[in-house]
């Protein structure tokens, strides 16, 4: 089976994650994308995240909404690993539970500049395909990277950190997340002065 990991912090998960998906999926790039919550990411302040538990619970909802909740999932893997988390060592434990499957990555383009710094980044380009998807903020690419762009995949126009800003600012966020994700940061009151003024 081919499975296309889609890490990200997801804080919160939002449209524009959900419509790379399905596009994948569309695709048949994959025959399963398990989003990897990422518990903290080492280029990222971890003050910056809301728990593990809430994080991973929008992406379960997102994905009930989502066209494909068959073939897409939820994972906590690394939630259960060292922190910080490296995608190497989550694939060597999922390639130990899966030994069966074939693996690839998909990342944002603004991550493919910092590839180089990954941990073990020659085994991992060597042994897994790494598919990045558009962003219009990003910078040039400044280097021959394997990681190859999806083509013609969706510009993804949200970004979490606005998200963010504009739950702190009381503005709506109604078209940027899944419906099931708003009513959930509106219930537990996600990113409010109460919960998380530190967080910027």
């Amino acid at each position: 089976m081919d499975i296309m990991l889609y890490f990200g912090s997801f804080n919160p998960i939002h449209r524009g994650h959900i419509a790379i998906a399905e596009w994948v999926l569309k695709q048949e790039m994959c025959d399963e994308l398990w989003f990897i919550v990422s518990p903290q990411n080492p280029f990222k302040q971890a003050d910056e995240l809301i728990s593990e538990e809430q994080r991973m619970e929008m992406v379960r909802i997102a994905i009930q909404e989502s066209a494909y909740p068959e073939r897409t999932k939820a994972s906590g893997i690394e939630f259960e690993l060292p922190k910080p988390s490296y995608t190497i060592d989550t694939l060597d434990v999922l390639k130990k539970q899966y030994p069966d499957y074939h693996f690839s990555l998909l990342i944002g383009e603004d991550n493919v500049n910092n590839l180089p710094l990954w941990k073990e980044y020659d085994r991992l380009t060597r042994e897994y395909p790494i598919w990045y998807y558009p962003r219009r903020s990003s910078e040039q690419t400044s280097f021959n990277t394997p990681a190859r762009l999806l083509p013609d995949a969706p510009f993804l126009e949200y970004a979490s950190t606005e998200i963010r800003q504009k739950v702190r600012q009381g503005e709506s966020i109604e078209q940027m997340v899944p419906s099931g994700v708003n009513r959930y940061i509106k219930e537990h009151k996600l990113w409010t002065c109460t919960n998380a003024c530190k967080t910027k």
